[in-house]
């Protein structure tokens, strides 16, 4: 539910761009506006699900995301919208920590890597699944109807939570500063690659969504059902990755997964620039989420160990704040380049940064990443 929220709003750009007269620029904003908020407040969520529990988070979370949900479908103007994406952005940010902490919590020893392969086949479905959504239901039912349909299930997520989760004791605050947790987990080579590779794959995400959607529009006439349905087909590739990646980087080392993952991102970009038509856009879409997949599939895991179990609620505020960061960045710099130059170039420009990644890391020395280890700071329980 989480990521389906970030690639929602992505087929139905060129109708707030008619129904509003908002330029490119500003439709970057609109789509950045959503990650702005968690920027400020992963960190202080990641510290609370670590002393108040993940239930409360959780709770909590998909309230917000309903209410914003809910304000975007009555919105009749680009500023309420906004407003809209903002209270789902802190919504989602407390949710998605505390649910990803959950998973980590409750994986088998050896399998970390593993689960939360499969947490992230789920946010691997949303993400794509999100645009489907968005697409489909407004051409058939609306504007309002995919943020009704988000609104309504959120709330019968909060209330399944609050039924089914046990309540938690308080916990004992962490003794370590928060600030000095991150470093301590930055200056670990696994912690620092980590955190590129978040940056790097959440801006792109960012960027593809906002360009990909009006370049399919302006080059072939899509519309939004097929442009949300072009997003949708990657699917089939991403969400059975995950996992794989997962339990691969548990039995082999990381490394293997975020270089295959990062060349396949660049790969897929590059075919974006490239395509002649509806066949080629899905084919490079279809590789970018198996890229997207495998990247991720090392990386949460990498920096859930440089955390380990006493503050994973904070190493997942971090990542959600790294990937807020990314995903705000990368729909502005989509939008600049729209303006001032093509599609086609922001493609290219995200296809050489991506590649020159995959090769640093190929030549980067990584011997604590090679055999992952379940948890680097063990819990008193």
């Amino acid at each position: 539910m989480d990521t389906a929220l970030l690639g929602l709003i992505a087929p139905l750009l060129p109708v707030i761009e008619e129904r509003t007269g908002a330029s490119e620029a500003a439709l970057g904003i609109s789509l950045a506006v959503y990650a702005v908020p968690i920027v400020f407040l992963s960190l202080p969520l990641g510290r609370a699900a670590d002393a108040v529990g993940r239930r409360s988070l959780l709770i909590g979370g998909l309230t917000l995301t309903a209410a914003g949900s809910g304000l975007i479908a009555v919105s009749d103007s680009l500023a309420v919208l906004m407003a809209g994406r903002a209270v789902q952005g802190v919504g989602s940010a407390a949710s998605w920590i505390a649910a990803l902490a959950v998973v980590s919590d409750l994986a088998p020893p050896g399998k970390r890597g593993e689960a939360i392969g499969v947490a992230l086949a789920a946010t691997s479905i949303g993400s794509i699944a999100g645009p489907a959504l968005g697409g489909v239901t407004a051409d058939l039912l609306g504007f309002a109807a995919p943020f009704l349909i988000v609104c309504g299930t959120s709330a019968l997520l909060a209330a399944s939570v609050a039924t089914v989760f046990p309540r938690e004791a308080r916990r004992a605050p962490p003794e370590t500063p928060a600030w000095r947790s991150i470093v301590r987990a930055t200056r670990s080579r696994i912690g620092a690659v980590a955190i590129a590779i978040t940056v790097a794959g959440a801006g792109v995400l960012g960027l593809v969504e906002l360009v990909a959607p009006l370049d399919l529009d302006s080059r072939l006439g899509l519309s939004s059902s097929a442009i949300g349905l072009l997003f949708a087909l990657s699917i089939a590739v991403d969400a059975p990755l995950a996992p794989i990646g997962g339990r691969w980087g548990d039995r082999r080392g990381r490394r293997g997964p975020a270089i295959v993952g990062l060349a396949t991102l660049a790969l897929s970009v590059a075919l974006l620039a490239a395509f002649a038509g509806t066949l080629g856009a899905a084919l490079a879409l279809g590789l970018f989420g198996a890229g997207f997949s495998l990247a991720f599939a090392a990386a949460v895991p990498w920096l859930d160990e440089a955390f380990g179990a006493v503050q994973r609620g904070l190493g997942y505020g971090l990542l959600n704040l790294l990937y807020a960061t990314g995903y705000a960045i990368g729909p502005l710099l989509g939008g600049a380049m729209l303006e001032l130059a093509s599609a086609d170039f922001a493609y290219v420009v995200a296809a050489v940064l991506l590649a020159a990644g995959a090769a640093a890391l190929a030549l980067l020395r990584m011997p604590g990443a090679q055999r992952p280890r379940d948890v680097l700071v063990t819990s008193p329980e």
